[in-house]
């Protein structure tokens, strides 16, 4: 199913102004997704540690829960549209930080009368207005869309995230697994990455990848007798035996020899 099919979009603020002079804050998440649609001035966005100088025409979307800082040179002040809005999707899906996704170029004749139109039915007061500025977004979000890539957009449901992550894991044991492989498996940048996957799991990456090694290793150890010790931890992805070892021990509270021998 289509994730777009039953979109809900509700604009929170919409303005065009001139950025006072201490505009800006710093390492702040918020639980609403942003657009920025520069046209003139200088500024300085930091996204997940990533920094970012804006240029005229240059439409960012900074999603939710995403940390960022921002700032300008109050010498050469920021001209902008600016939103904050709340955006539902099908199937779970939410919109994530990643380098490559959080901003296009459009030109002015093309975004400004649609943001114009968001910003004039922001500050009237007549209740219909919520239709069109509903329309409106959405137009701006599709602009957008169009114009990056949105399988490092939208990550994975939690099934596919569940099933790449298990599948690749188990595939590659026995080679070094890194945060950047994981992440880049998924299309999720590698700060984002760790939060979804302790909130889906419950533990880290390095902790989560090590757990399944141990698992393996402990039905070798009952299933391959015969196996030394030695292959076993070599073969699950440890190339240090004290290392697997002293793992082991604390997680099945005996030895790998002690739990071959029972």
């Amino acid at each position: 199913m289509n994730c777009f099919e039953h979109v809900t979009v509700k604009n929170l603020m919409s303005r065009f102004n001139v950025c006072a002079q201490d505009w800006g804050e710093n390492d702040c998440i918020y639980a609403f997704h942003k657009f920025y649609y520069f046209m003139e001035g200088e500024a300085t966005l930091i996204i997940e540690g990533d920094v970012f100088t804006p240029q005229p025409e240059d439409l960012f979307l900074i999603p939710a829960n995403t940390k960022h800082s921002y700032s300008h040179n109050p010498n050469h002040p920021v001209l902008k549209y600016w939103s904050h809005f709340n955006l539902v999707l099908d199937q779970e899906q939410k919109l994530i930080y990643h380098r490559e996704t959080v901003k296009c170029s459009i030109s002015q004749q093309l975004i400004v009368p649609t943001f114009e139109a968001l910003v004039q039915t922001d500050v009237a007061a007549n209740p219909l207005n919520a239709l069109t500025e509903k329309t409106t977004l959405l137009q701006i979000l599709k602009l957008f869309l169009e114009r990056v890539n949105l399988a490092l957009l939208l990550p994975a449901n939690t099934n596919e995230f569940s099933n790449k992550v298990n599948s690749y894991i188990r595939n590659h044991l026995q080679s070094e697994i890194t945060l950047a492989e994981l992440a880049n498996l998924v299309h999720l940048h590698p700060n984002y990455f760790i939060k979804y996957f302790k909130k889906y799991f419950n533990v880290t990456p390095i902790e989560y990848v090590n757990t399944v090694r141990l698992q393996m290793a402990a039905k070798s150890l009952i299933h391959d007798p015969h196996k030394s010790i030695e292959r076993i931890a070599d073969e699950v992805g440890f190339n240090d035996y004290r290392y697997f070892s002293r793992l082991f021990k604390k997680k099945y509270g005996v030895s790998p020899s002690q739990y071959k021998g029972v």
